[in-house]
């Protein structure tokens, strides 16, 4: 109902009340209408109050002289009704004017409380944070929104093969990746999961390989080797849901450019991976979770994370970091795949910027994602992009400075990756030079390098890159002690943080190609690695006597950074015997070594020391170093001549 409408219903309904307050009082006045009544006054769209008395007016002649008072008294109710209707309007106005003044400026109140306290992320969890939203995690509705009506999705070319057709009403539909009308039906090809553990709220599931499949795997270790391709078409054919075959195919199809082929070879391994999963694994569920310290759940991780690449590739953002997304929760304590080194830049092209401050903010005390070098740099970027007035943008800046205060090799990476030429006050600070960045150390080497290259096409931008050089320059061109301070500080920091390499961050550089991959279906193996069977033929027992909560276990554990509790101390020993037997030979050698180095030593102290008496007794005697053994303990002697009797043991000297 329009207003007009509902002005003229209550105008009715007043008069109605009217009516019968004066029927109470006085005999009822009849009035016949000249015509048939019109029915569809109601509907009537003009609301004016010039029909309204010309339908009064459409009446018979006026009452008579005693019914005057009546209508006089009707007319100045009228009246009043009209000017206190009037008056009504004009307060609503003033009201609705007034709480939307009020509403404007609590919402002013909190943006500015939330851009200081860095909004609600001292509220949010990790969990919450990394919540997946399953509306975009398709790649092709991402896509269709993007480009509209226009796109259609491609179904592939040719039809599946008769052998191998969904029969009617058995096509499969999967959670992660959707299926394919041209993909083989799933069967048991001898690939499955179980549930291995459950502790502190966290379920980890583990993925099997059957005789069957293990008879596969071990003729892809043989053709890994040897780059046969030829007998990775054979297994295909065989089993055309290996896994490790799969990654292979894509990343020869990647290799050929055919990059929408490629990416159905790793959709494929997603889709079976998810159809033979265990009944209770929810692959969006923060609380499920598999090792990769598991030789055989490796395979889902790089399947995830060349998925992730295929959709950066696409320009897929959203589609990219929801991946990211669900291979960090897979073990976030870990992260085997040093996902939060990239997961900022894609959540900076998804224009997640909020996002990226919160997860910044609880991040600290999880992850201590204020270490890393992308972070303070992605954290800067989204909020120059939420910065609304001059107090923001300065903000930014600020947040800018301490980036490069803190890793200031970035910012030559980047400028060398964008080719950009800096002027005389830059080139002539000494943060900024190369020698200065190729000097730190190769891990953070290769987290700059990732960095610059997630990221190089964001700080092109004019806007982005003008942001850049002013806070670069100011840095360059700062006198201020606190700041040259904060920034010695932390050039020792990260000398220590950073001194060796990462394993995480090696796999990461390698599926990156900035580091020359060795392997395509295990990249960096991690050294406590498990598996079910080896390469050179013997089978690890699943179940053995190694109990993780045994004191022994957690002992050995602690002397022993690479003890797997699930396997006996003996077993361990067989397995690292090798390893075992270099360090202590070469311990042995080191101790070796020192002892020459002590008899060395002894043998000039009696040349140069002693008074006459002992120079004469010393011409006498030949001293020399006595290597004994008592109680299966080496004790070094020294003795101008040999013991007057076998009896006799020479106290042991303190090193």
């Amino acid at each position: 109902m329009s207003k007009s409408q509902i002005k003229r219903l209550h105008q009715q309904q007043e008069a109605e009340k009217t009516n019968l307050d004066s029927e109470n009082e006085q005999e009822p006045v009849i009035a016949q209408r000249k015509g048939p009544a019109n029915r569809f006054v109601f509907f009537d769209e003009d609301g004016s109050d010039n029909n309204e008395n010309n339908q009064q007016s459409d009446q018979d002649p006026a009452p008579s002289d005693d019914d005057q008072p009546a209508a006089s008294e009707q007319k100045k109710k009228k009246k009043a009704k009209k000017a206190n209707k009037k008056k009504g309007k004009k307060g609503d106005e003033e009201a609705e004017e007034t709480e939307n003044q009020m509403l404007a400026r609590l919402a002013a109140a909190n943006l500015k409380e939330a851009k200081r306290s860095g909004g609600s992320e001292n509220n949010q969890s990790v969990e919450s944070l990394m919540k997946i939203e399953m509306k975009h995690f398709d790649m092709n509705a991402e896509l269709k929104r993007k480009l509209g009506s226009v796109f259609r999705e491609a179904l592939g070319s040719g039809e599946p093969d008769e052998d191998h057709r969904w029969s009617p009403g058995r096509r499969a539909k999967g959670r992660i990746v959707k299926n394919r009308p041209t993909w083989f039906p799933e069967k048991d090809y001898g690939l499955s999961m179980v549930q291995v553990k459950e502790e502190k709220g966290e379920t980890w599931f583990k993925i099997k390989h059957n005789n069957y499949y293990e008879q596969r795997e071990r003729m892809y270790w043989l053709s890994e080797t040897h780059m046969n391709p030829v007998l990775i078409h054979e297994i295909l054919g065989e089993v055309p849901y290996q896994l490790n075959c799969l990654l292979t195919m894509a990343h020869m199809s990647r290799m050929n450019e055919e990059f929408n082929t490629g990416a159905e070879w790793i959709e494929r391994g997603i889709f079976y991976v998810d159809q033979y999963s265990a009944p209770t694994f929810e692959p969006f569920n923060w609380r499920h979770r598999m090792d990769y310290t598991d030789y055989e759940n490796r395979a889902f991780y790089l399947l995830l994370h060349r998925h992730m690449l295929n959709a950066v590739h696409k320009r897929c953002w959203e589609t990219a970091l929801n991946t990211a997304k669900l291979i960090f929760k897979l073990d976030p304590v870990r992260d085997p795949l040093a996902i939060m080194s990239i997961i900022d830049s894609l959540a900076i092209k998804a224009k997640q910027y909020t996002w990226v401050v919160q997860m910044y903010e609880a991040g600290k005390r999880f992850k201590q994602l204020h270490l890393l070098p992308n972070w303070p740099y992605s954290v800067a970027l989204a909020k120059f992009y939420l910065a609304k007035n001059a107090e923001d943008k300065e903000a930014a800046d600020v947040e800018l400075r301490t980036a490069i205060r803190h890793f200031p090799s970035v910012v030559v990476t980047l400028m060398d990756m964008l080719q950009i030429h800096p002027d005389s006050q830059v080139m002539n600070c000494k943060m900024f030079t190369t020698f200065v960045a190729d000097n730190e150390r190769e891990s953070l080497k290769v987290l700059m390098k990732i960095y610059a290259q997630f990221t190089k096409d964001v700080w092109s931008t004019p806007d982005v890159m003008l942001f850049l050089e002013r806070a670069t320059r100011d840095m360059a061109t700062s006198q201020d002690p606190k700041e040259k301070e904060e920034c010695d500080e932390w050039r020792n920091k990260r000398n220590k943080m950073y001194h060796g390499r990462s394993p995480n961050v090696d796999r990461l550089g390698m599926l990156l190609e900035i580091i020359p991959c060795t392997s395509l279906s295990d990249p960096v193996p991690p050294a406590n690695t498990r598996c079910g069977y080896a390469k050179d033929g013997r089978v690890i027992p699943e179940e053995n006597g190694g109990n993780a909560d045994s004191f022994l276990g957690a002992f050995v554990h602690s002397l022993v950074p690479y003890y797997d509790s699930r396997e006996t101390l003996v077993q361990q020993l067989e397995r690292n015997s090798e390893e075992l037997l270099n360090i202590l030979q070469e311990n042995m050698n080191n101790a070796r070594n020192r002892m020459g180095n002590m008899g060395d030593l002894v043998r000039r102290w009696i040349e140069v020391t002693g008074d006459n008496d002992g120079q004469e007794n010393a011409e006498n005697a030949i001293p020399r170093v006595v290597h004994l053994e008592e109680d299966g303990q080496e004790v070094i002697v020294l003795e101008d001549q040999a013991p007057a009797d076998d009896h006799e043991r020479a106290e042991p000297r303190e090193d």
